[in-house]
This record gives structure tokens, C-alpha cells and sequence, in this order.
């Protein structure tokens, strides 16, 4: 909760300092004898307020996403750190016996002293788990079953996520509606040239909500999706690891 809530705060400065470059940016140029090509891509980005409120919305959402993949992101690779150590014995033709195993247990839980990970949480689960019954069957189904609970774990932990990917182009068609009720409003019946200059300047402006939207939806399904991969990716490989090497090779006397 204090990790989300520090997220917002970081999400609202960002979009702050952004959004005051923009509209500053807007205002100078509005003024100026500039390229109106510049002054409709800060347009296009909110500078125009408080039209832009839309945008400044839609790039606080986007933040604050971001900023909670680049965290999980960032905790991914602690855990991919850990198959360097060596927690396993990995030569070929390595044979453990029990009290390899209660060793093994004991070595792994000192390093957790020092460092936490996901791998050797499971090697000390899998190897008490075959402590308590001396059956690698169960050690291996006690394994697939807290791979499958760490997977679970990670989607639940991501519905907000999946929750502002979601609301991010919905913000935005909320914008373009806004608009264009607005401009509908505003059409005179015995409507003269300035309305219609008014009219399609106000639809512009509308359909800028919804432009921007997609545009960082794009960017963070991209992000999003390549988490996915990169978390599916460590969970089969941790069991992969600890079916090979630890599971397999324990021997029976």
C-alpha cells in the first residue's frame, strides 16, 4: 500500500512538471508568430487549459502504471539473480542423498539470511517437504502446486495495472465525447462561417483525448506484455531448475 501510495505521488509530480512545460510551451507559442504545427502538437498534448485536463489525466495514469511495472520489472530481475549462486549442485552425474538433501536445507537457509528469493524459498520448501516423507513425488507436486500459487499470486497483484490499461483509452473516449457534446452546444441554428471555424476547432480538440490515449495504451501494453513474459519465463524456469537439480537427483538407498 505505501509502495502504491508513493507511486501516486511520484505519477502526480511527473505529470505536474509535464504538463507546466506543455502549457507554458502552448501559451508562448499562441502569442507567437511560430509554426502552427508546433502549436497544434501542444494542442494535441493538453497545453490548451483546462481542455488538456483530459490529457494531464490520462499521462497521470499512464505514470503511474508505468512506474509499478518498472517496480515489478526491478524485482524480476532480483530473482533472476539467484540461479548465479549456486543454490543447487548442477555438475552432471551429482547425487544427493537425504542427508545431502537436510544439508542442502540448512545452506540454503543461511543464505536466506542475507537474501530472499523466490527460487530459494522453493528450495527450502521442496527440500523439507521430502525431509518430512522421503517421497520425491510429493516434493514434486508440492513444487507445481507453489509454482501454479506464484503465478496467481502475480496476477492478482497486477489487476490495478490491468485496471489503468483499461481505463487509460477510456479516459480518453470520455474526452471526445465531452468535446463533442460541448461543440454540438455550442452550433447556432442559422449557424455562419465562425461557428463552423468554432465547431471543427472544438471537434479537434475533442479527438486529441482519445489520440493521446491510445498512443500510451500502445506504449504500456507493450511493457505490460513483455512482464508477462519475463515473469512467466523466471516461474518455469525455477521449476525447471529445481526438478533437475534437486528433485532428480536425490537417491533412494
Amino acid at each position: 500500500m505505501n509502495n502504491r501510495f508513493l507511486s501516486v505521488i511520484i505519477s502526480v509530480g511527473i505529470t505536474s512538471i509535464l504538463i507546466f512545460i506543455i502549457v507554458i510551451a502552448y501559451n508562448s507559442l499562441s502569442t507567437s508568430d511560430s509554426s502552427s504545427s508546433m502549436l497544434r502538437i501542444m494542442t494535441l498534448l493538453g497545453g490548451n487549459m483546462p481542455l488538456g485536463l483530459i490529457q494531464a489525466f490520462t499521462f497521470f495514469l499512464f505514470f503511474y502504471a508505468m512506474i509499478e511495472i518498472s517496480g515489478i520489472f526491478k524485482e524480476l530481475r532480483f530473482h533472476e539473480k539467484a540461479f548465479a549462486k549456486n543454490l543447487l549442485p548442477e555438475k552432471d552425474n551429482w547425487v544427493l542423498s537425504p542427508n545431502d538433501v537436510a544439508q542442502l536445507k540448512l545452506d540454503v537457509m543461511a543464505y536466506e539470511k542475507r537474501e530472499k528469493s523466490m527460487l530459494s524459498r522453493l528450495i527450502i520448501m521442496v527440500c523439507g517437504k521430502y525431509r518430512t516423507n522421503k517421497s520425491t513425488s510429493e516434493a514434486m507436486e508440492l513444487l507445481s502446486a507453489q509454482i501454479k500459487i506464484n503465478r496467481e499470486n502475480d496476477e492478482s497483484s497486477q489487476s490495478l495495472i490491468r485496471y489503468v490499461i483499461w481505463a487509460i483509452p477510456s479516459v480518453g473516449f470520455i474526452g471526445t465525447v465531452i468535446g463533442i457534446a460541448q461543440s454540438l452546444g455550442a452550433v447556432k441554428q442559422n449557424m455562419s462561417g465562425d461557428d463552423l471555424v468554432n465547431v471543427t476547432s472544438a471537434l479537434n480538440v475533442a479527438f486529441d483525448t482519445t489520440l493521446v490515449a491510445l498512443f500510451l495504451s500502445l506504449i504500456m501494453m507493450f511493457f505490460y506484455h513483455r512482464l508477462q513474459e519475463r515473469q512467466e519465463r523466471l516461474h518455469s524456469k525455477t521449476e525447471q531448475y529445481i526438478l533437475e537439480n534437486l528433485i532428480n537427483r536425490i537417491y533412494h538407498s
